[in-house]
């Protein structure tokens, strides 16, 4: 991949590549092994990574979450995933369960750029407010602040990334 190349998106996927999960857990290799906040730690096995880009790709058939990718040269570099409210009382809210850009492209906007589709889709699907877990530790706080995203709360040392590094899990909130 050519960190200067030329980059798609943001799409949304309807129709699921039969490369899909390869892609997603790849990618989520990536961003881990270069020490991204994604929900894993570089020492965790990928048949776990796989398992989790599985369980995405089967929620995205389903029509649980709504994905939205950016791509490179045939390669998958980055993705957001929306998840719906079910309750019928969240009915009208949704969460933004990953947003992951692969670390050759970040600081270029593309992080935004998904960000801002998922904006798009949420209006689209009619919910008017999302959520969003984060790992403290990351400058999170300044990326999602600058983008509507107030703090609600945080859990001190509820992430472990490794032995006696532990993290804040922080709860965001905004309005589509």
């Amino acid at each position: 991949m050519d960190p200067a190349g030329f980059v798609t998106g943001p799409h949304r996927v309807d129709t699921v590549h039969p490369d899909l999960a390869d892609a997603l857990a790849d990618l989520i290799g990536r961003v881990t092994v270069a020490g991204g906040a994604i929900g894993f730690s570089p020492a965790d096995p990928v048949d776990e990574l796989r398992a989790v880009a599985d369980q995405v790709v089967e929620d995205v058939r389903n029509r649980a979450v709504h994905l939205i990718t950016i791509g490179q040269q045939h390669e998958l570099v980055g993705f957001a995933v929306l998840r719906p409210g079910k309750l019928p009382v969240r009915r009208h809210t949704g969460e933004l369960e990953w947003l992951a850009v692969d670390p050759r492209l970040q600081g270029a906007g593309w992080g935004k750029q998904l960000h801002d589709a998922v904006l798009v889709q949420a209006r689209a699907l009619g919910l008017e407010k999302l959520e969003l877990i984060a790992r403290g530790g990351h400058g999170l706080e300044r990326f999602y602040g600058a983008l509507g995203w107030v703090e609600r709360g945080r859990w001190p040392g509820a992430v472990r990334v490794a032995p006696g590094d532990d993290r804040d899990k922080i709860w965001f909130t905004r309005d589509v």
